[in-house]
């Protein structure tokens, strides 16, 4: 059990590593060198509810692409 904690632990690292490296790439495509802590940690929310979102998003198009799928196999 222990062995799974450390997964998903380490996935969750690996996602907010992703995030903050997103962060980093956009801000040095716009130039900037250093912003304040305060303001890159509200960048960093802004990030993770868009991926929360587009999560969501994917899992609703999957599930609709599956029920898409046996509904065509069904029909031929």
């Amino acid at each position: 059990m222990e062995d799974k904690s450390e997964e998903i632990a380490a996935l969750k690292e690996a996602i907010e590593l992703n995030r903050e490296n997103l962060l980093n790439d956009l801000l040095a495509a716009l130039n900037f060198d250093e912003i304040n802590e305060g303001v890159f940690q509200e960048l960093l929310k802004i990030i993770e509810q868009a991926d929360l979102k587009t999560i969501k998003l994917t899992k609703a198009l999957e599930a609709q692409e599956v029920i898409d799928k046996v509904l065509k196999d069904r029909l031929t």
